[in-house]
């Protein structure tokens, strides 16, 4: 049985039967949802947006080496349309908070030209929001010549984001809504992907220090919703689950300076299935922004 289709009967059972003395009526229980449900694709939005590119193939570094950096990446606005993804799309969410996001990346070289990539967006509130993301990526140079080089990747993505994403503060705040929403909600985003990406970049020329390169990957994503809302009269405590494959596709240029300093930035790109009622063909709305790299090796 679908929440929507439980919602109505529970909303029918209300209004035919007085209200228990014993409290609200739980909404509780595990969801699956197809990977192009219009939650699903929510989820699988703000995962591929957290995502940790390679910013170009692996350099060769020798073990002990380490490189500090600070990456910035866009937030695509979403439009009512897209933000229209609650009760299988019949209900808008307030997920639009920042045009921006930011976290901290490190690199470290490890033997047989290995290198370990780390990455972390601190828990710190923004607009109601609040992120907790860790990846890690081992990487490796593969081939090399005057003209071109490549790299390999192997990437790990795990964390969360919590929110008043069902009931907002400002939902309440701008008087009644909809769905008769009682408190901001506390709702928690579950994000964990594994991915492969190959990235191939054209080796600086002679007297240049600037490197386009273009990169594909494949990411394994296991997702879920934990809502905390209040609602209706009701308490919803559903957690929504839904797991698939999604590919992406990078374009970039890097530049490295003499004094240990690179920059990178590049466009990302990624479709994203998704059925948005009352059409059942699936159209594809791609995640596309810009991010950019800075980075220092220390040593």
């Amino acid at each position: 049985m679908s929440r929507v289709t439980l919602g109505c009967l529970v909303l029918v059972w209300l209004v035919i039967t007085p209200t228990p003395s014993f409290g609200q009526v739980v909404l509780a229980g595990t969801e699956s949802l197809s990977f192009d449900r219009p939650e699903a694709w929510a989820m699988k939005y703000f995962a591929s947006l957290s995502l940790m590119t390679g910013m170009g193939p692996a350099l060769s570094s020798e073990a002990g080496s380490i490189d500090l950096g600070i990456e910035l990446g866009s937030v695509p606005s979403l439009s009512l349309r897209e933000r229209t993804v609650g009760f299988n799309g019949t209900k808008s969410e307030d997920i639009n908070r920042t045009p921006l996001f930011g976290r901290l990346r490190a690199a470290f070289g490890l033997p047989g030209q290995f290198i370990l990539e780390a990455s972390y967006l601190p828990p710190i509130d923004i607009s109601g929001v609040e992120p907790d993301l860790f990846a890690l990526a081992l990487a490796r140079p593969l081939t090399r010549s005057s003209a071109w080089r490549t790299g390999v990747r192997l990437t790990m993505l795990y964390g969360s984001y919590s929110g008043d994403f069902t009931c907002s503060a400002d939902e309440i705040a701008n008087g009644p809504n909809e769905f008769q929403c009682e408190q901001p909600s506390r709702d928690e985003i579950t994000l964990r992907s594994a991915g492969l990406e190959f990235q191939v970049a054209r080796s600086a020329r002679a007297g240049s220090r600037l490197e386009p390169y273009f990169g594909v990957a494949v990411h394994l994503m296991d997702l879920d919703f934990q809502v905390k809302a209040e609602y209706l009269g009701l308490i919803d405590q559903s957690r929504l689950v839904t797991d698939g494959t999604t590919f992406s596709a990078s374009l970039g240029l890097a530049y490295r300076t003499r004094g240990g300093l690179r920059w990178a930035g590049e466009l990302f790109y990624s479709p994203l299935d998704v059925v948005r009622p009352p059409s059942t063909t699936t159209e594809n709305d791609a995640l596309f922004n810009v991010r950019v790299l800075l980075t220092y090796r220390l040593r």
